[in-house]
């Protein structure tokens, strides 16, 4: 039977304190629960944005202990979420719940992940969504280390926390706010005191610190001297904001896979290798971009193209020898196109090797080629037919075997077999 780790749900009653709002520039929504709500992140973040010369309201809706299940399954929530068209949106799942065992975690917490990304973009695909990584508990997580020991510890659990973020960064295209790795090196190089007394939820300098990190994923922007920072003493604020700026940008990668870029490369292989000049072929796009729609077409007579279908990837398209692909794709960032030309060595051209000698060699080997004008080509086929290198003939006559698997290959001349390959 599969363990079941266990939540347990902080429930905090925060105070909503009013301040004036200047001209909206950018809204901004925080879906969470007690982490947001807790010394009013939300309005924090705000108040740092002011004294940065950055004006924008917010807007919170933050249960405590709730989940991203309970919030993708929130009439009230998917409410707000289409009542406006948020330029930015920060989600922050339940505290523990991203440090659980993989197969918990891809059950209960990354399809709902998934659910309101795209409730978010299916309102507006422009919205910048920020997955808010939160933070392993000051002596990790007692109430479930019996059952699951990699979270005994504040850094067993606050690295799998990281993990978790990152990774439905990556699957669900946004960024991530990396407030639990500052966490980790103010808590590895300072004094300050991060947690309230529950060694969970946040003190004014983790409320803080969290506030700064959202802020510079949303903008990206150094944080000048004028800075709001509500309760702290200016040290410690340095110390926070120090860290926080040197984390965020030595490890941008890691935090941002928004970028804004229409997904149309793409590539060929063989399935099948039929008898006269075709074959079966899967086409798949490289990158899977949600918010895209994937277009497929192949060219026919008089430069006309038929389209073949939708979706990321086309399986088991059969197609002649020479055939031009063309993959159109559309999203938020505008729409682009590519194109290619598939080749490749008929079944019938390879069966005359059956009764050629195979010559032994290995990557990086050199094969005496015939005399040949330096213009022809060169060509290496697997037993499939699949072209895996083409190159204009040298005019030393040498073909270098290039970095492929080990394997039975064909190398042609000018399209006619020359030699039967054996790569070691």
């Amino acid at each position: 039977m599969r363990k079941i780790i266990f939540i347990f749900l902080f429930t905090f009653i925060t105070s909503q304190i009013g301040f004036a709002q200047n001209v909206k520039i950018k809204s901004l929504l925080f879906i969470g629960n007690s982490y947001t709500a807790v010394n009013d992140l939300p309005n924090w973040v705000r108040l740092v944005g002011v004294s940065q010369g950055d004006t924008f309201d917010v807007t919170s809706f933050a249960p405590g202990g709730r989940t991203f299940q309970g919030h993708s399954q929130d009439p009230q929530l998917l409410m707000l979420i289409q009542q406006r068209n948020y330029d930015a949106v920060v989600l922050q799942e339940q505290s523990q719940l991203p440090s659980f065992p993989t197969d918990q975690v891809e059950t209960e917490c990354y399809p709902f992940a998934k659910s309101l990304v795209d409730s978010i973009r299916a309102n507006n695909p422009f919205a910048k969504i920020i997955f808010y990584m939160t933070w392993g508990r000051k002596d990790g997580d007692a109430q479930n280390c019996p059952s699951w020991p990699p979270v005994c510890t504040f850094k067993g659990m606050n690295q799998l926390l990281r993990d978790r973020y990152i990774q439905m960064t990556k699957d669900n295209y946004t960024w991530v706010a990396p407030v639990g790795s500052i966490w980790r090196d103010i808590r590895d190089t300072t004094n300050i005191n991060l947690y309230q007394g529950d060694g969970s939820h946040p003190s004014f300098e983790g409320t803080h610190l969290a506030a700064l990190t959202i802020y510079q994923t949303l903008f990206q922007k150094k944080i000048n001297d004028n800075c709001f920072v509500g309760s702290l003493n200016q040290t410690n604020h340095n110390q926070i904001k120090n860290t926080a700026t040197s984390v965020f940008n030595d490890s941008i990668s890691n935090w941002n896979h928004d970028t804004c870029k229409v997904p149309m490369q793409f590539e060929y292989n063989m399935v099948k290798n039929l008898s006269g000049d075709s074959c079966f072929l899967t086409l798949n796009a490289f990158r899977k971009d949600p918010r895209a729609d994937y277009n497929w077409y192949v060219k026919g007579t008089g430069n006309k193209y038929t389209k073949i279908g939708s979706g990321f990837s086309i399986d088991s398209f059969k197609t002649s020898k020479n055939s031009h692909f063309y993959l159109k794709v559309k999203n938020a960032c505008g729409t682009d196109s590519s194109l290619q030309n598939f080749v490749f060595v008929s079944l019938k051209a390879i069966n005359k090797a059956a009764s050629m000698k195979c010559i032994q060699t290995s990557i990086g080997k050199e094969i005496a080629l015939p005399s040949m004008a330096t213009s022809e080509t060169i060509q290496l086929v697997d037993i499939h037919g699949r072209i895996v290198d083409t190159k204009a003939n040298e005019a030393n006559h040498l073909y270098n075997i290039p970095k492929v698997k080990s394997g039975m290959y064909y190398l042609f001349l000018n399209n006619t077999l020359a030699f039967k390959l054996l790569v070691e």
